[in-house]
């Protein structure tokens, strides 16, 4: 079991009046180029009986908010097929086999998908996608200094276009509810609530 954060990172974990299930196996379910669907079963702390629960196996992923020097923002505009419509985002995606260090990961897929490289890159959040299916992380980088590097590299079946807007552009998309996307969302309000104050 991987990923996203138990507690608040740097705060004691609250006191709590309930208990932990307690993990008993995985039983694989359906099995796709970018998740597994298992049945996890679990000791209820109430009655200490085995149930199933549905969970989604899937690798962390990564996303990056790329300031230029100018401190506009990088976003690209997408298709999304999941809900049939475009989707304005962050650029991001998974680590490749092997990448085990993700802010390499995010660095490769800012310029993959955007041609921009940066001179700094420091972790901003880590999300979990959804504590009741998930147990992979989210992880977005705080990117300063981000310039055309060179051409884009798209997968096969991926397009993006390119989009700089500058910090109040981006707060007015986000309070219009222009990032539908909920990953998206919620680093970018942590964004605007900590800027200009950010480290």
């Amino acid at each position: 079991m991987n990923g996203g954060p138990q507690d608040p990172p740097g705060n004691a974990p609250p006191k709590r009046a309930i208990r932990p299930w307690g993990w008993v196996r995985d039983v694989p379910r359906l099995s796709t180029p970018v998740f597994e669907v298992l049945d996890r079963w679990a000791v209820s702390p109430k009655d200490g009986l085995e149930k199933p629960f549905t969970v989604i196996k899937a690798p962390d992923w990564v996303n990056v908010l790329a300031l230029t020097p100018d401190e506009s923002v990088v976003l690209v505009d997408q298709w999304r097929h999941g809900s049939g419509a475009f989707s304005l985002e962050l650029p991001g995606g998974i680590p490749e086999k092997g990448e085990d260090d993700l802010e390499k990961a995010a660095r490769r897929e800012l310029k993959e998908e955007t041609g921009y490289g940066c001179e700094s890159m420091e972790r901003l959040l880590t999300l979990n996608p959804n504590p009741a299916l998930f147990g992979n992380g989210i992880t977005t980088f705080l990117a300063r200094g981000a310039r055309p590097e060179g051409p884009v590299s798209f997968d096969e079946n991926e397009e993006t276009e390119l989009r700089l807007v500058s910090v109040p552009e981006l707060r007015e998309i986000f309070l219009s509810g222009g990032f539908t996307h909920a990953l998206m969302a919620a680093p970018i309000g942590f964004f605007l609530a900590k800027w200009p104050r950010l480290p």
